[in-house]
């Protein structure tokens, strides 16, 4: 059964080979990159910390940490369009989490019989504290930590962050910090549906926010032919996922189900994309070069990246989509099979934008990359195993549990 402690082993699994990848194949900058590692383990540490903490205010104060932590690694690129980034980056989620801030205080505030900023102790006194502070705490705690998680409308920093980040850390970013917001927004979840009394929902808002981003981000991918944007918008695209999958409170085998593949598919999406990068020479689709051609290799694994993160049966993804259905339907919500078609909407896009690749001459690997190529598809197909093996394990597991009995 996939639970935290589960969800960490695969998390220090992904994190080593993401940061060996780092360490051995790092070609965006001169950087000593020994000296930024110490930086990525603290900010690992401090993520994976958050998991288990229970306290929402020392929660708070680790997930803020790392968005300064964050910024400074999206400028490690040393290029004045990275800086900037990292600049929006910061001030777009330090936004958002003060909100959430702010949430947490009129949230302890209403709850006036014992100010306390504990998770459960908040959960067990909210049924008979069910007022307009309780409400209007969980309102903004809920919108400010979705600007984390990258949601419509404080969206706009994760397209370039993901585009002029090193890929390595787009993996880390990527893959780490939805998992960490979505186990923060959790026991938020909890508290709002534990009202008896008719309100205004803020899980029904975020359901629609994730709806409103899934939208938005197959329209972006159908605007754009830069390699980088289309995976920062696949990422995107699973974010929005996981916070409509939060808002029908699944049980722990199911979210944190979610969560591994999250981790798991996003760390072999970006790193595929960046030797596909490396390999074209160029991150814009449409200037590929006929002549030069390209080594058939590094697009294979892209796209079969791609597959796994849509529509691969055995793909931890598709999966947790099938899990998603039954809980949906079990709850009456037949319409929630529309969600899964604009899903397939968004991949059939990209899958139109990247398949022309395969009609390039096949070439060996440049001599100049060849080393750093051949390091990161080691690690590609590290990650590809690991995708596989939690793909067949869901498969197992969960139709041994009746999952796919529909």
């Amino acid at each position: 059964m996939i639970h935290l402690n589960s969800l960490l082993i695969i998390s220090i699994l992904v994190f080593i080979i993401l940061l060996f990848t780092l360490l051995f194949a790092f070609t965006k900058s001169s950087e000593k990159i020994s000296y930024w590692s110490i930086l990525i383990v603290v900010l690992f540490l401090i993520l994976i910390s958050s998991w288990y903490v229970k306290d929402l205010a020392l929660q708070w104060v680790l997930i803020e940490s790392t968005t300064l932590i964050g910024s400074i690694l999206i400028s490690m690129s040393n290029t004045q369009k990275a800086i900037e980034v990292a600049w929006k980056y910061l001030l777009l989620n330090s936004y958002g989490l003060g909100l959430s801030f702010l949430g947490l205080v009129i949230l302890s505030f209403g709850i006036h019989s014992q100010i306390t900023t504990d998770s459960n102790e908040i959960l067990s006194q909210i049924s008979s504290h069910q007022n307009s502070l309780v409400e209007t705490g969980l309102w903004l705690m809920l919108f400010g930590y979705s600007a984390k998680l990258g949601l419509f409308p404080n969206h706009f920093w994760v397209s370039d962050t993901y585009s002029e980040s090193p890929s390595q850390i787009s993996s880390i970013i990527a893959s780490f910090f939805p998992p960490t917001i979505c186990i923060a927004i959790r026991p938020l979840i909890k508290m709002d549906q534990a009202y008896t009394t008719a309100h205004f929902s803020s899980v029904s808002a975020l359901f629609v926010l994730g709806v409103i981003t899934l939208l938005y981000s197959i329209w972006t991918v159908y605007q754009t032919f830069d390699l980088r944007r289309i995976t920062a918008q696949i990422a995107l695209l699973h974010s929005a996922g996981l916070a409509i999958l939060m808002t029908f409170n699944p049980e722990d085998k199911i979210f944190y189900y979610a969560l591994a593949s999250n981790i798991t598919i996003k760390s072999l999406l970006f790193s595929s994309m960046g030797v596909l990068r490396i390999d074209s020479g160029t991150r814009d689709l449409s200037s590929l070069n006929i002549e030069t051609g390209i080594n058939k290799l590094t697009a294979w694994v892209y796209i079969i990246a791609l597959g796994l993160a849509s529509i691969i049966p055995f793909s931890p993804f598709f999966i947790t989509d099938m899990l998603f259905l039954k809980l949906s339907y079990a709850l009456g919500n037949y319409w929630i099979i529309l969600i899964p078609m604009l899903t397939l909407i968004f991949f059939l896009i990209v899958f139109k934008k990247i398949l022309p690749i395969l009609n390039l001459p096949n070439r060996k690997l440049q001599p100049e990359v060849e080393k750093i190529l051949k390091i990161r598809l080691f690690f590609s197909f590290l990650l590809l195993l690991i995708n596989i093996l939690l793909g067949i394990y869901g498969i197992y597991y969960f139709n041994e549990l009746g999952y796919f009995h529909v």
